[in-house]
């Protein structure tokens, strides 16, 4: 179960790092505005140092860390219960990269939660700027809110910094 575990774990780095990470960025700070996260009292921002995020959250249920395709350094995954961190690093500081909902016991700082519907989405966030059958994709700042949908249903939601190509 414990290598599966990593197997699927290693899987879901590999589709994040490779659609977000690996654009590359100049980002150095906190997102101007955007999506944040919040668990706890620990809010978290797309952008920010990620040594201060990790402080106020506090020690990970699982680190995985892996040689970064777009960056001098690793990128590094933090699992908590119900999200996963992901951070980049940039000279000799690591920043937030992404919060990757992983189970309905976390929501946005408006609600939406893996589980709620199409309708709720859109009624807190209103007209998508990119919407397909499979996803709702909300922008702010230099952030990105992406909602997977199964049917009518959030199947998936992901915060993440944009980064550029």
């Amino acid at each position: 179960m414990r290598n599966m575990r990593r197997i699927m774990t290693a899987a879901a780095l590999s589709m994040v790092f490779g659609l977000t990470a690996c654009g590359g960025s100049d980002k150095g700070g906190a997102s101007d505005g955007g999506y944040s996260f919040t668990s706890g009292s620990t809010k978290i921002e797309m952008g920010a140092d990620a040594s201060k995020v990790i402080e106020g959250l506090g020690e990970a249920d699982e680190y995985f860390e892996s040689e970064s395709c777009a960056f001098e350094g690793l990128d590094k995954v933090y699992t908590y219960p119900g999200f996963k961190l992901n951070t980049y690093p940039d000279g000799d500081k690591d920043y937030v990269l992404s919060v990757v909902f992983m189970d309905d016991t976390v929501s946005t700082d408006k609600g939406i939660s893996i589980g709620s519907t199409k309708d709720e989405v859109t009624d807190v966030y209103g007209e998508a700027s990119e919407e397909s059958a499979a996803k709702l994709v909300y922008e702010s700042g230099d952030t990105e809110l992406a909602i997977g949908l199964n049917g009518d249903s959030v199947s998936s939601v992901e915060i993440s910094a944009v980064v550029e190509e």
